[in-house]
């Protein structure tokens, strides 16, 4: 989510995903990881718009400081808006990707994690439920 290519978006994406996930995930810690991929997002706006742009086959959009004051200034064309649908496009068509690749990697670092860090003790068998004789 910390990645979604149109910026601010990110955090009320954060919000959704802490409301719908209420107890099971640490608020805070969502939104410092949001913080933290800020960089990442805005380093990869432009490699998403431009996979939209193959995707599509549209044509090339110059990014200039013009076209960014027309945004600022609320006088954005309509490629301003076809270029964040396709580096909307481009990240749909990236993020399963890189979703699936970000699995495989930190996977054994969590359950490493897990196993240290576990309040349960691994050794421990669960109590047996007495006779009553």
């Amino acid at each position: 989510m910390g990645v979604f290519p149109i910026c601010g978006v990110t955090v009320l994406l954060c919000g959704v995903a802490i409301a719908s996930l209420g107890s099971l995930c640490h608020a805070p810690t969502v939104m410092l990881a949001n913080f933290i991929a800020t960089p990442i997002e805005l380093s990869l706006v432009v490699p998403f718009l431009r996979l939209g742009e193959k995707i599509t086959g549209g044509p090339h959009f110059p990014l200039t400081s013009d076209a960014l004051k027309k945004v600022f200034t609320g006088q954005a064309s309509r490629d301003v808006f076809l270029s964040i649908g396709n580096a909307l496009l481009g990240w749909l068509i990236a993020a399963p990707f890189v979703i699936v690749a970000l699995y495989i990697m930190f996977l054994p670092c969590f359950k490493i994690l897990v196993r240290k860090f576990s309040s349960v003790d691994s050794t421990a068998k669960t109590p047996t439920k007495e006779r009553i004789a």
